[in-house]
């Protein structure tokens, strides 16, 4: 008989976060942090270009651990893996602004790449942007799939994949989270 073999798959996870009452995931701390680290980028340059379109860095708190938590023990307990965290950074979306096309690849460190890119809405305008994640099919390469945005919502993929976040059509500033994992 024909056998199959799957080499290889581009697996991609995404959902709400629901926790149990009382221990929802303050997405305002987060946020604030985030903005804050924008803020102190844009206060010591006056060339847009210098602070528009970085990763701020996020400083530690609870419900960012607890956002982590939650993360790791879903996937351990759906898929038997852990997950260990590489980095962490916020971005900062005004009007009209998109990310540029990037992965989370090191070419020239592979073993020490993450292998998931987790990105998390923490406080966006509804329907105003999305993940656009590029991949190929065979040879019908160049396709992209595209994820809403939405609040206390995530979308998590192989670190390998190139994406962007599209312009944000909403006039509110969309503030995401990014984390990036390895697995063992």
């Amino acid at each position: 008989g024909m056998q199959k073999k799957v080499l290889t798959e581009v697996d991609l996870y995404y959902g709400e976060i629901k926790t149990p009452k009382g221990f929802e995931i303050d997405r305002n701390t987060i946020k604030h942090s985030i903005v804050k680290s924008w803020i102190t980028a844009k206060r010591k340059s006056n060339n847009e270009k210098d602070y528009a379109y970085r990763d701020y860095q996020v400083e530690f708190s609870q419900p960012l651990q607890w956002f982590q938590d939650y993360i790791r023990d879903h996937y351990n307990g759906e898929f038997h893996k852990s997950l260990i965290t590489k980095n962490i950074f916020g971005n900062v979306y005004k009007e009209n602004e998109s990310s540029p096309t990037r992965h989370h690849l090191e070419a020239v460190d592979l073993r020490n790449s993450p292998d998931y890119t987790l990105i998390y809405s923490i406080d966006v305008g509804k329907g105003s942007s999305e993940v656009v994640i590029e991949y190929d099919d065979n040879r019908r390469a160049g396709r992209t799939w595209h994820i809403p945005l939405e609040n206390n919502h995530f979308v998590m993929f192989p670190a390998s994949q190139k994406y962007m976040i599209s312009p944000n059509t909403s006039n509110k500033t969309n503030i995401i989270l990014t984390i990036t994992y390895e697995y063992i």
